[in-house]
């Protein structure tokens, strides 16, 4: 069950709206796991939006994709989460991803297609074989795709799960599109409230940047061989307004709880830069 604090009578979940995305399925997989029934799932428009209403009190928890297998993490997500959202992860959920085209019934020839720009990646291959010369415009989520072609009248298509297909009244031209088999988004359940101490047997994630000099990184990650924490992900984006410096976004997993506690201690000494973001079960 997921740790988040309780606000009002009704508990409530946001996600990237609107409804029909893949967003929308993890969110309904933490409903399900909650041992509570007052819940409520709302839309937002996008994901700042979502980060914000868990941080300002419109939602106690908010759902938001964090990596998709084949194109890698989705940089707004790491971006609000390492420079200061507030918020702690609490669970990840992993959601296979079947993507979809799809038309308003009897549309034959298309031209113009709409999605969010990481689903329109994971079909790149599929939609240069059978739509070389269409219109590739991404949107906010493939769920607001499918709803503006659904109130259209040209010859545009979208891509997105079969739930929003079905919502919005489309026909399904081709299912299974993505590239490559096993296509798997990890979304990340986060709150605002204390953080949890290191999970045993857990999966922990910071982030921090280091002084711009040689060595600064090998430094800190040294301190992790020094205390046998296994490191299984590393990834950097750029410190905002400091050109050609960067932040690390790393996820720890294998470790003692005092072990760790302690190696973050050094590592916070030791970097310009840090942020813890949560301890939680691995997915």
């Amino acid at each position: 069950m997921v740790k988040t604090p309780i606000m009002g009578n009704n508990f409530t979940i946001g996600y990237l709206g609107p409804p029909g995305t893949f967003s929308e399925q993890a969110a309904l997989i933490v409903k399900n796991d909650q041992k509570r029934t007052d819940i409520s799932l709302i839309p937002f428009p996008s994901i700042e939006d979502v980060f914000a209403a868990a941080a300002g009190g419109q939602a106690d928890l908010a759902v938001v994709p964090l990596e998709n297998s084949n194109e890698g993490a989705v940089n707004i997500t790491m971006d609000n989460l390492i420079f200061g959202s507030n918020l702690f992860i609490r669970r990840q959920i992993a959601l296979p991803i079947a993507q979809c085209l799809m038309t308003r019934p009897g549309m034959v020839h298309t031209d113009i297609i709409y999605s969010h720009s990481q689903s329109l990646a994971q079909c790149r291959q599929y939609l240069r074989k059978y739509y070389p010369g269409a219109l590739l415009i991404p949107v906010s989520s493939n769920a607001e795709a499918a709803r503006l072609i659904s109130q259209g009248n040209g010859n545009e298509a979208a891509i997105g799960p079969k739930p929003a297909a079905e919502l919005y009244g489309l026909h399904i031209k081709a299912e299974n599109i993505q590239d490559h088999g096993g296509n798997v988004t990890t979304f990340a359940a986060l709150s605002a409230g204390d953080a949890d101490e290191p999970l045993p047997g857990g999966r922990t994630t910071i982030a921090f940047s280091t002084e711009n000099e040689p060595g600064s990184l090998y430094k800190v990650l040294n301190i992790f061989s020094l205390w046998d924490i296994n490191l299984t992900k590393i990834l950097s984006r750029p410190m905002k307004g400091k050109p050609g410096e960067y932040a690390f976004y790393v996820d720890l997993e294998d470790y003692e709880a005092k072990d760790l506690q302690d190696a973050l201690t050094m590592i916070g000494r030791k970097t310009d830069f840090y942020n813890y973001l949560g301890s939680y079960p691995k997915p």
